[in-house]
């Protein structure tokens, strides 16, 4: 038998409560990030020169760039993460408000 001929029917099991409490954890850990990198920013961006000379300006305004650079990533990293975590909590009610028509539908279809 060839694919085209089969009939199968596929399904789509999903438990909302789980995606809602993955989101949660997703959030969480996106404002402990958050968290961690302000607590980090003054070391990261507050580099001084050890010495008067260009060489140490040089270097520190380097270390200042790369901390800069650094809490750039985080920040989007973060805001990634946020953002998964509200597309998770849209799927989970999506998924909730769907089953709940779904179920008061067949309830209706069964009474007429």
């Amino acid at each position: 038998m060839t694919l085209s001929n089969r009939r199968e029917i596929m399904t789509m099991s999903m438990q909302p409560e789980a995606v809602l409490a993955s989101a949660g954890a997703e959030s969480a850990i996106s404002a402990e990030t958050e968290a961690a990198a302000s607590a980090a920013a003054p070391a990261l961006l507050g580099t001084l020169p050890m010495g008067s000379d260009p060489d140490s300006a040089m270097f520190a305004a380097a270390l200042n760039a790369c901390g800069a650079s650094y809490l750039g990533v985080v920040s989007e990293h973060s805001a990634q993460r946020g953002l998964f975590a509200g597309a998770q909590g849209l799927a989970a009610g999506t998924t909730a408000a769907t089953e709940a028509a779904r179920q008061a539908a067949m309830l209706l279809s069964s009474i007429v």
